[in-house]
């Protein structure tokens, strides 16, 4: 499987597509790659969030906020 030729190919069958439900069909997919994509990514952060709190690797609210308040 040559991954770039596969791309050469869609992309020149796609351009040659002068359907606009087709063209809507495609568009459809790959936005609801990026928002599966980003639930994906916003699971994991959940994940390890919650892994640090089980662990106790967290700090209070006060200790983070006196650090940064200057900056806030």
């Amino acid at each position: 499987m040559n991954i770039d030729a596969d791309i050469t190919w869609i992309q020149n069958e796609i351009a040659k597509i002068k359907d606009p439900d087709l063209i809507h069909v495609f568009k459809s997919l790959l936005q609801y790659r990026e928002k599966k994509a980003s639930a994906d990514a916003l699971d994991l952060l959940l994940d390890k969030s919650f892994n640090d709190l089980k662990e106790g690797r967290t700090k209070p609210h006060d200790e983070v906020k006196s650090k940064y308040d200057k900056w806030l």
